[in-house]
């Protein structure tokens, strides 16, 4: 008798003989389909009376245009806080001289200048890479081109006392933000009476936001001390002598 070269199938102890198995297919097709919704995220703004915190959507993987009824403060108050979240800031203004706190502290990640012309600086990038993302604030009183928030990692803030007419930048806004009751009437050009009663009815102190595709939100900025500090030209940190 001659015994046989052929190795014999091992297998590991409770493992199935894999010859053995039968053939299968895989089918997927029964369950849900899959997908991922956005998020609102964004940079800090304020909080409802309901104690929600409500966040502008920048910066973010799609340009942002933002239209704000106010003052030119709050530019600055979103500047401080793109800054923050590793943004690059270029403020075209009217009024460079109420930048130069915040320049102080910002270095070379923020530009002042009175236009609009070669922004971005650099090229827009996610978080962390690079430049990162681009942001320019606005306080002329000709609204930037709609084209400039064109792109990603772009945010584009425009903000005066009086909505410029047949601006394409406002009437392609993606945020508008009423900072006051009494800009009810450019409220209403924009965005219609609904919104204009939304924004008469505004409190002390309070504001509204109005998002594309969503209900509008009426708030109170959340503003520290210190942001306050630096925003305010001539005021001291605190702790500061």
């Amino acid at each position: 008798m001659s015994r046989s070269t052929r190795p014999a199938r091992t297998r590991g102890p409770g493992m199935p003989d894999l010859g053995a198995l039968p053939a299968a297919r895989w089918n997927d097709d029964a369950g849900p389909a899959f997908g991922l919704l956005p998020a609102h995220a964004g940079v800090h703004l304020g909080t409802t009376a309901a104690g929600q915190p409500v966040s502008l959507p920048a910066p973010g993987p799609g340009g942002t245009r933002v239209a704000v009824l106010g003052e030119s403060l709050f530019g600055r108050l979103f500047a401080l806080r793109l800054l923050g979240v590793g943004a690059r800031v270029t403020a075209a203004t009217r009024v460079p001289d109420q930048w130069v706190s915040l320049g102080q502290a910002a270095g070379d990640r923020l530009v002042v200048t009175d236009g609009v012309g070669g922004w971005p600086t650099a090229p827009p990038a996610p978080p962390t890479v690079a430049d990162g993302p681009q942001a320019l604030m606005c306080d002329l009183r000709r609204a930037p081109p709609a084209g400039l928030a064109e792109g990603p990692w772009r945010t584009v803030l425009h903000v005066t006392r009086n909505a410029p007419r047949r601006s394409v930048f406002w009437s392609a806004a993606h945020v508008v933000l009423a900072l006051d009751a009494r800009f009810a009437d450019p409220v209403a050009r924009l965005l219609g009476e609904d919104a204009a009663r939304r924004t008469a009815a505004l409190a002390a102190g309070e504001i509204i936001l109005f998002r594309r595709g969503a209900a509008a939100e009426v708030l109170n900025l959340d503003i520290s001390p210190g942001e306050t500090a630096l925003l305010t030209p001539g005021r001291r940190l605190p702790g500061q002598r």
